[in-house]
């Protein structure tokens, strides 16, 4: 075993997401902790009842009392909390903010292990985190999957300046008694390690994809016949979260009053803007754009091998900039080309490796013309692209060495 992440080490995860739910973020930590599962370390996690995004507790599960289960032989304590859906300010704070108060009680948990990793967001949960820390100076790894409050600000979701001095000192007490904080792209890194109370403990964590679990040999015209969909001369398919951040009216509006049926866009995924964009593409008559149902984690595979290219949208913004959202890895682990309308990170490993055509955020006029330049492109041009994303993903991003990463920082918070 590896001396940087030793056998025994006893990790507590602290999270609002986690399996069964659908997601990016609950996909990212059952993988990581089935790995940290394999490295030899010994974790628990704590979360809530599944309910996300639309606030409705799954069958077998309740929101009333704890509860515990076993999810790939790792114990998981769900803790009861007032869920609300994925909406407004008032649902979001509700609901992440009992669940960080219910985790509170988890201290015998806490006392179980030599470190605590704390997922963030919800920001609320740095608050829990320095309590168990301050009651029973266990150290935690503080990591922040997207950087609140500066990501909801930017967004215009915190008008209030009230709300905002509060949310960053919060977010300052947390940095401050974290031994670590991780996050997922170098712009954050840097971002982060601005904060006076996050300053010299900042480390790159960056999100990872199973890469061995896509088989981009799989022929497209064959994977959409398993999954009943039409031929076409070229399918484009957008699996991932439909909320805000990702500005999917964009797409839309590339085919709003186009008539070209040889391209077929799939989204796939759930969210707080899909509902309304979908009855927006079906009053708008936008055929061209298919909302699919949702669709276990383990068939994205399937999804993304029924693409000629995949599509990864994010709004415009430094912060947005700064993100390297999973679905993006997901695509080149798939071995297809992809289409990024983003700048920054995911603009710039995409076009440096050659793995698909960029255009910039939110300008439908430039996301139109690069899927009919893709649509233009050859058969060999078109797979010269799909290899090198795969490339990308199997020497940058595969899960099992970035975990080895994290399963090191979480020795080395816990002084081993």
């Amino acid at each position: 075993m590896n001396r940087s992440h030793p056998a025994g080490l006893r990790v507590l995860l602290l999270t609002h997401y986690y399996a069964p739910e659908l997601g990016a973020p609950q996909t990212r930590l059952r993988e990581t902790v089935r790995q940290l599962d394999r490295l030899g370390l010994s974790v628990r996690v704590v979360t809530g009842p599944p309910h996300y995004p639309d606030g409705k507790v799954r069958p077998g599960y309740t929101a009333r009392r704890p509860t515990r289960e076993q999810i790939d032989g790792v114990p998981v304590l769900r803790l009861p909390m007032l869920p609300r859906r994925n909406g407004g300010f008032l649902d979001r704070t509700l609901d992440q903010g009992s669940f960080a108060a219910a985790a509170l009680a988890a201290l015998d948990e806490v006392r179980w292990a030599d470190v605590l990793l704390v997922e963030s967001p919800p920001l609320f949960l740095g608050l829990t985190a320095v309590a168990h820390n301050l009651a029973s100076r266990r150290p935690y790894i503080f990591h922040v999957a997207d950087p609140w409050p500066d990501f909801p600000i930017a967004m215009g979701a915190i008008p209030s300046p009230i709300v905002r001095r509060t949310a960053y000192a919060i977010e300052a007490v947390a940095y401050r008694r974290a031994r670590l904080i991780t996050t997922v792209t170098p712009g954050l890194v840097a971002l982060l390690d601005a904060k006076p109370s996050a300053r010299g403990k900042v480390r790159l964590l960056p999100n990872a994809v199973d890469v061995a679990g896509f088989d981009h040999r799989v022929d497209p015209v064959a994977a959409r016949a398993r999954l009943g969909w039409p031929d076409a001369r070229l399918t484009l398919v957008y699996a991932g979260s439909v909320g805000l951040a990702q500005g999917l009216g964009t797409l839309l509006d590339a085919f709003r009053g186009t008539s070209d049926a040889g391209v077929l866009v799939h989204v796939v995924g759930e969210g707080f803007e899909r509902d309304a964009l979908a009855g927006e593409a079906r009053r708008a008559g936008i055929d061209a754009v298919r909302f699919e149902a949702p669709v276990p984690r383990d068939s994205i595979p399937t999804v993304l091998a029924a693409a000629d290219a995949i599509l990864v949208l994010l709004r415009t913004g430094p912060l947005h900039e700064h993100s390297l959202p999973t679905k993006l890895l997901e695509g080149l682990a798939a071995g297809r080309p992809l289409v990024v309308s983003a700048a920054g990170e995911s603009a710039r490993i995409v076009s440096e490796a050659g793995a698909g055509i960029v255009c910039a955020p939110e300008q439908s006029s430039a996301l139109a013309a690069a899927i009919a330049r893709l649509a233009r492109t050859g058969t060999s041009e078109r797979a010269a692209m799909g290899s090198a994303a795969r490339q990308l993903a199997a020497s940058g991003y595969d899960r099992p060495a970035i975990v080895a990463r994290l399963a090191g920082y979480l020795a080395e918070a816990a002084g081993r």
